[in-house]
């Protein structure tokens, strides 16, 4: 049988050869006990977001979306990494729209034909600017409420959320759209 160069040569008193190894080595005293093994792990916590948060939220009564409640939604299988680009507001912005001043029929109509514009050219991130609403009755924007119905419903979206300060905060979402060159 051929030996293995990598193998250290085995002695018959592993006793021995273990004191060997350890001579001129201080002995460390201690009265204490292995703290690291007495530790418990940290046991994990899950914080309860309030509606006064203005952490993303997934609203499921949509019409109680309120004016400073950011918004989130995304479809099973989106890999983390993309959904965590998108919230960062890291993906290139294809096009945006700004819905402010119109009516609800307008900004359905005008986002519509948005989405439809922006799937032909086979865009995959774009911005709508829906607006916070905060001069709506009861603090409940309606033109904010339509953009997530209407977005949650769409087929082609895959995932949305609501955009960086400097791109409109709670006021705009990010969109991301599905690869229509895979779906050619």
């Amino acid at each position: 049988m051929p030996e293995d160069k990598n193998k250290r040569p085995r002695s018959h008193d592993d006793s021995n050869l273990f004191k060997e190894s350890m001579m001129g080595v201080t002995r460390l005293s201690t009265d204490k006990e292995n703290l690291l093994a007495l530790k418990t792990k940290p046991k994990p916590h899950r914080k309860n977001f309030s509606s006064n948060d203005h952490q993303a939220i997934l609203i499921h009564d949509t019409n109680d979306i309120r004016s400073d409640d950011a918004l989130f939604f995304s479809q099973q299988g989106i890999q983390h990494k993309l959904i965590r680009s998108l919230k960062g507001g890291k993906l290139n912005i294809d096009e945006r729209i700004d819905l402010h001043g119109l009516t609800v029929q307008q900004a359905q109509y005008a986002l519509s034909d948005f989405l439809d514009h922006q799937l032909e050219h086979a865009h995959r991130c774009i911005l709508i600017i829906h607006g916070k609403g905060t001069s709506s009755h009861n603090n409940h924007p309606v033109l904010k409420n339509l953009v997530f119905n209407q977005l949650k419903a769409h087929p082609q979206v895959l995932a949305f959320s609501s955009s960086q300060v400097r791109d409109g905060g709670t006021g705009a979402v990010y969109v991301l759209l599905k690869n229509q060159a895979k779906l050619s």
